[in-house]
């Protein structure tokens, strides 16, 4: 499959994204469209890659059409360039794009063969996710190889699910790591001892669960953390009522998923 002449349509930003920084992406581009013929000359400049399209119909004769774009304009620029470009069969690639490629009405009756393509936080861009036509999928993966990096397909229906993931291993994490920080600060550990020893602790715990999925969780686990809603939560709540409050509610949490197995039946085995 050839795939020189590869368009673009994008705003300012993509300087840093990823795109920047792909060789195999950068080595077959052709059209760059952005809110202007301005912007889309200092984009090609910048990445050293490209030329400045005027229109959209300077992108019909792309293989493939990558697509980077802040999530509020993404639907009036996919309109535009469906109005003004016939697509065919072209390769479309939704990059950072937070919608599924069948979220996107634009693109129901022209027949390009959409997908959508996002770096897996904290990989480095080493490691991508991506759903849509199998096609695109197919073109992705052979791409992302020759620059080294890997593409996990995610199930379709699934990104919501993919972004739950992220999500619940990273940001939602901080209010737990946060109060774990302070309980020991206020136990007397110095800033670098709770964080040495808070580290460790978060290291061994997801080492425990690669190892063993859910069967990392223990009785021996359950029974140390009801011991503690009997016997430590209310020394807790008169220093701290907040961490109590928050220390008291990831416990109930952790014993209901893990009693019920409740979220291993909802979204598969761990």
């Amino acid at each position: 499959m050839k795939l020189d002449e590869m368009g673009l349509v994008c705003a300012g930003g993509v300087n840093q994204s990823f795109l920047a920084r792909s060789p195999a992406v950068l080595s077959r581009l052709g059209p760059i469209k952005a809110s202007s013929y301005r912007v889309a000359r200092q984009i090609a400049n910048t990445l050293r890659a490209g030329e400045a399209a005027s229109h959209y119909s300077v992108l019909e004769p792309c293989p493939v059409i990558w697509i980077f774009l802040p999530e509020g304009g993404l639907d009036r620029a996919l309109r535009e360039l469906v109005a003004q470009a016939v697509l065919g069969k072209t390769m479309v690639v939704l990059c950072d794009c937070v919608r599924d490629s069948l979220a996107l009405d634009a693109f129901r009756t022209t027949g390009a063969r959409v997908a959508s393509l996002n770096p897996v936080p904290g990989s480095r861009e080493r490691i991508f996710v991506a759903e849509g036509h199998r096609d695109t999928l197919r073109m992705l993966r052979t791409l992302l190889a020759e620059d080294r990096r890997k593409l996990i397909e995610l199930r379709p229906g699934t990104k919501p699910l993919f972004f739950a993931g992220v999500h619940v291993g990273a940001p939602l994490l901080l209010p737990w790591i946060s109060a774990g920080m302070a309980c020991l600060r206020a136990a007397g550990f110095t800033r670098s001892e709770a964080a040495t020893v808070g580290e460790v602790l978060g290291d061994q715990a997801l080492r425990s669960y690669v190892r063993a999925g859910a069967k990392a969780w223990n009785r021996q686990t359950a029974a140390t953390l009801r011991q503690a809603l009997e016997n430590d939560l209310p020394s807790i709540r008169s220093r701290n009522p907040r961490l109590a409050a928050l220390y008291e509610q990831g416990i109930r949490l952790a014993l209901a998923a893990f009693h019920t197995d409740s979220l291993r039946k909802a979204v598969g085995s761990g």
